[in-house]
């Protein structure tokens, strides 16, 4: 395999350059789209004269190259929305603005939850065009629920996404701005009135109208919960009556992609459509062009009922161009199939790049692509079961090794047993999906719709078993990873090489396979002894709570009030992260109030600083001394005359005191030359073993 047999693939890895560049600089110069443009002109030139002038071929590839290495640059600039001069963020304060919904209602315990688009915003009294996209949370018991479509007039300014407030936190912000949204606004009921109903997309509309009609069929089909949260989720898309057990069953199985319609659902339809329809490739003169068009137009319809999300939009995009290469016999170039697939994916979205579906579908399809024929050699069963399992195990494998680091990077664990699930995941979706589809079509139909339902019931149910089995093994899920983005391409690199010296038997594959092996064995010795010796204690920003991290070498101790320790939502967001960069491997939850005096003051020590806690109402002055007071659950609203004669270098407090009590504290501390902070402003405050 030569690199020079796929140009595309060049092609896109200068683009995708151009893109990255932009993203880790936000630099732009307006004289690139000039440049870009000189460039074209020299590339017309180029192919005007290739045949007198022996160097244009490189001359025309290098021109090539760095088009479009300047165009990923300058096309992600101009689709980042805050760039746009309308943008609201770019605009002056305003009172009041409107907004449209423009996504599909996602149910929240509280809130609906949607995206919005802004049209205009009210600036001194007058009305002005606006862009830019919100989120939009109304509040459950206040308000009917939102539909696509409607026009909302809203009074005052959406707020900002906050930054993480703690250390290895998700950055829900960021998240946020590579999907163009950079606020939000929780409406209570008196901050909105609907003026209007005007999809901004009839086909999306009806597309969500669809989504409804399935959701009635199912939830009137399928009685028990489980199966029916799967089947919504799995053939629509819909995942609001997942429950948490569900939720981690899949996770740890090694199968939470199965509960959102992504590239492994249009991967089923694509090859059940194959199946079914594969006849009609051997009827007539025109045969294979009729059965790709078919394959296509079904791919896109399914694309566009479960709403045009961006994993389907991808995933049919990419089975599209595979289907249309196949169609054109030129399978030996699928490298440049997929690469012409992606280019024009980044094309529409660059932001997409960063996206880990994009990217971790696009490794799956290339392990499979690239790994599955060679392993696929190794036995051929004569059963066709053991055959089916066989094969299906080859692309599992192929899938997860090259998608296995970057899984890691991102998700720090890792299912132990996926080679046992994702078989049976796959065997019992490649039922589910179309018998649901098939349950939409035939629902009304008595003897047929209770065929389906059956089939469908009974694989829904199976599929949940299995995952369930897989959970309950001991290790299921490996966890507590967490590795830098250099660590992850030193992975890669040892994938690659082995995968060539087992390809080519040359022991040079092998040797440099060792070598980074090697290296990496010593970074992780030299990690490892640093994690040992580690101390350090971090007051943690926990919204209306309060919470603090204790770290001694391998281990962490929590201390927080009763409520907070059982809640598995805050350790998952707020301290698992953290944890795992330290590399915890012995955890500690310590109920703060049991360590409290009957005034709500307790003691910690640590590496010879003293930390006074306060967590309750206290009445009274303080004597003494300690290097750090945290003030919790409004307990002292006035620091004069309680900390008259009390000596201590900082007043940390946290976000269980009311804003105000805070804002007051804050006044308080200026006036007497306190230090103080608040934990809603600086985030988390972490103290070393030698401060």
């Amino acid at each position: 395999m030569k690199f020079n047999a796929f140009p595309v693939v060049r092609y896109l890895l200068f683009f995708i350059l151009g893109i990255t560049v932009y993203l880790q600089t936000r630099l732009f110069f307006q004289n690139i789209n000039y440049l870009i443009g000189i460039l074209l002109l020299f590339f017309g030139i180029s192919i005007n004269f290739r045949k007198s002038m022996g160097s244009i071929p490189l001359l025309r590839g290098t021109i090539l190259m760095l088009i479009l290495f300047l165009a990923g640059w300058s096309l992600t600039y101009q689709k980042t929305a805050i760039n746009q001069p309308k943008h609201f963020t770019n605009l002056p304060t305003f009172t009041h603005y409107q907004a449209i919904i423009t996504s599909n209602v996602e149910v929240k315990p509280k809130t609906y939850k949607v995206e919005a688009e802004i049209n205009s915003i009210k600036i001194d009294g007058k009305w002005q065009n606006s862009t830019g996209k919100v989120l939009l949370y109304f509040n459950r018991e206040a308000s009917e629920k939102p539909q696509y479509g409607d026009i909302f007039l809203l009074k005052n300014m959406p707020r900002e996404v906050e930054a993480p407030k703690n250390p290895e936190e998700f950055d829900y912000r960021r998240f946020l701005e590579y999907k163009g949204i950079y606020a939000h606004h929780f409406l209570w009921g008196k901050e909105y009135i609907k003026i209007g109903h005007e999809p901004p997309s009839k086909i999306l509309a009806i597309a969500y109208k669809a989504n409804q009609y399935a959701d009635s069929v199912f939830k009137a089909s399928i009685q028990t919960p489980n199966e029916y949260a799967v089947a919504n989720a799995m053939v629509v898309g819909l995942r609001d009556d997942i429950d948490s057990d569900l939720l981690n069953a899949y996770s740890a199985s090694g199968a939470i992609h199965v509960l959102s319609v992504s590239g492994m659902h249009v991967g089923i339809l694509f090859l059940f459509l194959g199946w079914i329809f594969g006849w009609i490739k051997k009827r007539g003169k025109y045969g294979k062009q009729i059965f790709t068009a078919l394959i296509i137009s079904i791919l896109w319809a399914y694309a566009v009922f479960t709403g045009l999300s961006s994993t389907v939009l991808r995933a049919t995009v990419m089975f599209s161009f595979i289907q249309l290469g196949t169609a054109l016999d030129r399978r030996q170039n699928i490298y440049n199939t997929l690469a012409i697939s992606a280019l024009l994916l980044l094309c529409w979205n660059p932001y997409w790049l960063i996206d880990v579906g994009f990217q971790l579908s696009y490794l799956a399809i290339i392990g499979i692509v690239f790994l599955h024929p060679y392993l696929n050699q190794l036995a051929t069963p004569n059963n066709l079961i053991v055959r089916n399992m066989w094969e299906g195990s080859v692309v599992c494998f192929s899938a997860q090794l090259f998608t296995f680091p970057l899984s890691v990077y991102y998700f720090h664990q890792f299912p132990a047993y996926f080679l046992i699930a994702n078989p049976f995941v796959a065997f019992f979706s490649f039922s589910v999906l179309p018998a649901g589809l098939a349950l939409l079509f035939f629902a009304k139909i008595p003897i047929l719709s209770s065929i389906i339902i059956f089939i469908l019931k009974y694989s829904l149910l199976w599929l949940n078993k299995s995952i369930f089995i897989v959970e309950k093994l001991p290790f299921a899920t490996l966890t507590g990873f967490s590795i830098s983005i250099v660590e992850m391409f030193m992975l890669y690199a040892i994938i690659l090489l082995g995968v060539l010296f087992f390809l080519r038997s040359e022991i040079k594959y092998l040797r440099f396979t060792l070598l980074i092996i090697t290296i990496l064995a010593c970074y992780n010795i030299f990690e490892d002894y640093k994690q040992s010796n580690q101390k350090t204690l971090t007051f943690h920003f926990i919204p209306k709570k309060s919470g603090m991290s204790i770290i001694d070498g391998k281990s962490a101790t929590f201390i927080a009030d009763s409520t907070l320790l059982e809640s598995p939502k805050i350790y998952n967001f707020h301290l698992k992260n953290y944890y795992d960069k330290h590399g915890i491997s012995n955890k500690n939850f310590l109920n703060a109030g049991q360590y409290a005096n009957k005034q709500g003051i307790s003691f910690v020590d640590f590496e010879g600083k003293r930390i006074l806690w306060l967590q309750q109402k206290f009445k009274g002055n303080l004597e003494g001394n300690a290097d750090y007071v945290l003030l919790s659950n409004n307990a002292i609203r006035k620091l004069s005359p309680a900390f008259t004669k009390f000596q201590t270098s900082m007043i940390i407090v946290d976000d269980s005191n009311k804003r105000y009590v805070v804002e007051n504290l804050k006044h308080q501390a200026d006036s007497l030359h306190l230090n103080l902070i608040s934990l809603y402003d600086t985030g988390a405050y972490s103290i070393g073993g030698n401060q």
